[in-house]
This record gives C-alpha cells, sequence and structure tokens, in this order.
C-alpha cells in the first residue's frame, strides 16, 4: 500500500500560530519558546503512484492546497522530516490528531465520489506544529507545551479529542 504525506502552509503569517504562541509565552510562560510554525498534514493511503497522485491532486482541485495562499511539499516520511524553515533554537515537531477524524474521513469521501480517485483508500488529517526550543531538554518542553492533561500549562493538543506525538527533526527520529 502507497502512502502520500502533504504538509500544507500558509504563505502569509499563521494568525492561529501567532495566537499560540502568544499564549504559551506571555500567559503559560513557556520562555524558552522561539518560534512556532504550523502545518497541515493530509496522509493519503491506497494503490497509487504518489508520484502521480500528488501532480493529479494539486491539478483538479483546490481543496487540499490553494495555490493562492498555500506553499506545500512532499515528505517521503515523518522520521526524515526537515523543518519548513531554519529559525534558531531546536526545532521539535508535535503532530496532533483528532481521534474522529471528520476531516479525513470528507476528504476521502471527496477524493473517491467527487474526484473518482477510488485508488484512495485511506485520508488523515493532522496538525504539525514546529517549536523552536531554547536551552534545556527540547523534548520535555514540547511535551509540557503540547499537554493539556492533568492541570499541566499545555496548550496544543486537546487530550479529550485529540492525540499527540513528538517527531525530532535534527536526528531524525521519533522521540518516545
Amino acid at each position: 500500500m502507497a502512502e502520500l504525506d502533504l504538509l500544507v502552509r500558509l504563505k502569509v503569517p499563521d494568525t492561529v500560530a501567532a495566537s499560540a504562541r502568544f499564549a504559551l509565552v506571555e500567559l503559560l510562560g513557556h520562555t524558552n519558546l522561539s518560534a512556532l510554525d504550523r502545518e497541515e498534514l493530509w496522509r493519503f493511503t491506497g494503490a497509487f503512484d504518489p508520484e502521480k497522485l500528488l501532480p493529479e491532486l494539486l491539478r483538479r482541485t483546490s481543496r487540499f492546497v490553494n495555490p493562492s495562499k498555500h506553499a506545500h511539499r512532499r515528505v517521503d516520511s515523518l522520521a526524515g522530516l526537515t523543518p519548513p524553515r531554519d529559525d534558531g533554537g531546536t526545532p521539535v515537531g508535535v503532530l496532533v490528531s483528532k481521534r474522529d477524524d471528520f476531516a479525513g474521513r470528507d476528504a476521502l469521501a471527496y477524493c473517491r465520489n467527487t474526484l473518482g480517485l477510488t485508488e484512495i483508500e485511506g485520508a488523515r488529517y493532522s496538525t504539525l506544529w514546529t517549536l523552536w526550543l531554547t536551552g534545556g531538554d527540547p523534548a520535555d518542553s514540547a511535551r509540557r507545551m503540547a499537554d493539556c492533561s492533568a492541570r499541566t500549562p499545555g496548550l496544543l493538543a486537546n487530550p479529550h479529542c485529540e492525540v499527540w506525538e513528538l517527531i525530532a527533526f535534527q536526528n531524525l527520529r521519533m522521540i518516545r
């Protein structure tokens, strides 16, 4: 089964990421956060050639990438991911996914029923937050910023409806 991972980000400044950074630094006290970026991850699975599917999706619809406002990149694996930009500090990714992925199910139905791309058998939607952290243990800092269960001062994932995992950029391995 083939897999296509498509990361999509805004070309203009992201006000959602700016608001989240403000809340994390100014309201929750995470002063070691030097920058924060947000990208959408669309993961498609099925019996297709990823090299052919991506241009087909980009040509036939602007649902996933609107060329007027989005930049995109295809990645082979999250384990081999590079940060979207270099902003100093240590980049750590926080991948946040809904437990019940309505957006993914809707995207799958759209691809199969509207576009006729029946070779796509699965679609998932997630948000990838990239945190640039200074000092201390970056993985521990990212965990504290993501997790808001048990009254911790986190923000990026709602434990009632989302799951999250950390992704290390520099050493190209998943952080557990």
